[in-house]
C-alpha cells in the first residue's frame, strides 16, 4: 500500500463513530485512533501515545496474529480490552504496514463489536407496538450503495477494498443466518448485539436506505419492541443480501 492510500485509509477510519480503529508506529505505540476506538477502551487522545494496541488484546487471542501483526487471510475474531476491565468481542483486522523494501512502517486496524453491555428493557404496549410497526415498515424499493464514495476513499486499493467486502461479507452472513432464527425463542441482547454490529457494516457502505432500516431494527429491538422487530428483521434481511451481493460482485470479482 502506498503512501497515499495510507493516509486516505487512517483518516478515514480515524474520524468512524462506528469502526473502532486505530494506527500504530512500528513499536506498537497508538498513532491515531477513531472516535468508536476511544469510547470502548476509555483511553484519551493524550493517554494513547504510551498505549500499545498488543496490550489490548486477550492473550489467548494473540496466536490469530503473527509476529508481524497480520492475522489470517480473512478478518477474525478476537477480543479486546473493555473500559470496563472485561475482554469483548470484535471482529475485523489488523494490517501491518510495510514499505517496497518490506520493512514495517506501522499498523491499522479496523474491527465491529459483537458484543454489548445489557440495557434497560422498555415496556411497550401491543397498541402502541402495532402502530409503530405499521409506521415503520415499508413496501420494497430497489437499493443502492455508493460504491464509488468508497472507491475513492480507498484511492480504488484493491487489496484494501477486497478486505472491506469481505469482512462486510462475514459480518452480513453471521448476521442474517442468526436473524432467519433467532425470533423463535427470542434473546433481547443477543438480538440487539446482532442488529447493533450489522448497522456498523452498512454505515460503512454509504446504502443510506438499507442503513435505515437496521437503525429501526436496532431501536425496536432496544425498546424491546420484539414483534415489530421481527418484521422489520424480515425486510432488513432482504435488503442486506442484497447489498451483500451488490457489494462481493463490485469489489472482490
Amino acid at each position: 500500500m502506498n503512501h497515499g492510500v495510507e493516509r486516505m485509509l487512517s483518516d478515514s477510519l480515524a474520524e468512524s463513530d462506528i469502526l473502532i480503529a486505530w494506527g500504530a508506529k512500528p513499536d506498537g505505540l497508538i498513532a491515531w485512533s477513531s472516535p468508536a476506538w476511544r469510547c470502548f477502551t476509555g483511553i484519551s487522545v493524550e493517554q494513547q501515545k504510551n498505549h500499545r494496541w498488543q496490550t489490548c488484546l486477550h492473550p489467548e487471542d494473540e496466536s490469530e496474529f503473527d509476529n508481524e501483526g497480520k492475522p489470517h487471510a480473512k478478518a477474525c475474531s478476537f477480543r479486546l480490552l473493555h473500559h470496563d476491565g472485561t475482554f469483548r468481542s470484535v471482529l475485523g483486522y489488523i494490517r501491518s504496514i510495510q514499505d517496497s523494501t518490506g520493512y514495517i512502517t506501522g499498523y491499522y486496524a479496523a474491527c465491529f463489536e459483537t458484543e454489548t453491555a445489557s440495557g434497560q428493557e422498555a415496556a411497550v404496549s401491543p397498541k402502541e407496538e402495532a402502530h409503530q410497526t405499521h409506521r415503520l415498515i415499508e413496501a420494497d424499493l430497489p437499493i443502492n450503495f455508493d460504491h464509488q464514495a468508497i472507491r475513492d476513499l480507498f484511492d480504488n486499493d484493491k487489496q484494501s477494498l477486497r478486505e472491506l467486502a469481505e469482512l462486510f461479507d462475514m459480518t452480513c452472513k453471521e448476521s442474517v443466518e442468526f436473524l432467519a432464527t433467532a425470533f423463535t425463542t427470542p434473546n433481547q441482547q443477543q438480538l440487539f448485539n446482532t442488529a447493533h454490529r450489522l448497522k456498523g457494516a452498512i454505515a460503512n457502505m454509504n446504502a443510506p436506505q438499507v442503513l435505515k432500516f437496521c437503525q429501526q431494527l436496532e431501536t425496536a429491538i432496544r425498546e424491546n419492541q420484539i414483534s415489530a422487530a421481527e418484521k422489520i428483521s424480515q425486510q432488513v434481511v432482504r435488503y442486506v443480501i442484497q447489498l451483500r451481493d451488490m457489494v462481493k460482485q463490485e469489489f472482490t470479482s
